[in-house]
């Protein structure tokens, strides 16, 4: 399934926490043209049916937090709003970790299906999510503020 084994680390994932906050929304920061406010993460560890989770090290390790993944369970379906990882150890699988993560859960809690939206230009998102069997639904037309269309992605996980 996986294209890069993640490495041993000394990173672990756990529930995303409000001490995470600052970690998690510079990351939001340095990887996506329009960025979620830190207050819109803020909100959503406290929402019900929410999964929030990073990867976490210990207080010695840089960065603290090297990603995090924020999904939502909508009756049969897990959605996840949001995955990124810190550029410092970008290319090292810990994506990969958020993801199996998230899988999982969606596994545990009998969803049949997960899905995400992705930009159309973002070929190396598309691949990665490919890798673990997500087709390409749809195309959703100017779902980016910035009018970019996205393809919303479907991962089965029942038949």
């Amino acid at each position: 399934m996986a294209l890069r084994k993640p490495e041993p680390s000394l990173y672990a994932i756990r529930q995303a926490t409000a001490p995470d906050l600052d970690d998690i929304a510079r990351i939001e920061r340095e990887s996506f043209r329009i960025p979620w406010k830190r207050e819109f993460f803020e909100s959503e560890l406290s929402e019900p049916y929410r999964f929030a989770r990073v990867l976490a090290g210990g207080a010695d390790v840089v960065p603290r937090i090297a990603g995090y993944l924020f999904a939502v369970s909508l009756y049969e379906e897990f959605h996840v709003n949001k995955i990124a990882t810190d550029s410092r150890v970008r290319h090292r699988g810990f994506g990969r970790l958020l993801l199996e993560d998230a899988i999982a859960r969606a596994r545990s809690i009998a969803a049949d299906s997960i899905t995400l939206e992705v930009r159309v230009s973002n070929a190396p998102a598309r691949e990665f999510y490919r890798s673990y069997g997500f087709r390409e639904a749809f195309r959703r037309k100017l779902y980016y503020q910035d009018g970019e269309d996205a393809f919303a992605l479907v991962l089965p996980l029942k038949g």
